[in-house]
């Protein structure tokens, strides 16, 4: 147990240190389970080293397009879905990297291209933490942003 809460604060940093520096976003921890929290948006991405998992971020359109706005200076009507998809997926890119560099510094990870996919409203989703996993909610500026990472080898 001591273990996967040392894993959600490196997670937690690497989330907040991308969001912040990158998009101008300032998260703040939601607690609970997420019930009435939508999301229209989804991406994951896979890394394999020293330990092996997959990290998933979900998001509502208003935080997706807060985060393309700040990060590429848009105008509203200049937004659009590929540049969105791009944005996010990059996102993801960089907290992964951020956080298995947290992980374990001295090791080499490799990470999957990131997939994107819009998704319906409300994401029904299993509230049941799966072992080896992390789940984490954040309000900001335009909405809601759920991350969640299941990794195995984790001692």
């Amino acid at each position: 147990m001591e273990n996967i809460k040392k894993i959600e604060e490196m997670l937690m940093t690497a989330i907040f240190e991308v969001f912040e520096k990158m998009f101008y976003v300032f998260a703040e921890p939601l607690r609970g389970d997420g019930d009435g929290v939508v999301y229209h948006m989804k991406s994951a991405i896979s890394f394999n080293g020293p330990v092996n998992g997959m990290m998933e971020v979900l998001l509502s359109k208003g935080i997706a397009e807060v985060m393309v706005k700040n990060m590429l200076s848009l105008d509203e009507d200049e937004i659009t879905d590929p540049i969105t998809a791009d944005c996010i997926k990059e996102s993801l890119n960089m907290i992964c990297g951020n956080f298995v560099r947290r992980l374990d510094p001295e090791k080499v990870f490799l990470l999957s291209i990131p997939t994107f996919e819009m998704i319906s409203g409300n994401l029904h989703r299993d509230r049941q933490i799966k072992p080896h996993e992390v789940r984490l909610m954040f309000a900001a500026e335009g909405g809601n942003v759920e991350v969640s990472m299941t990794a195995r080898d984790i001692q």
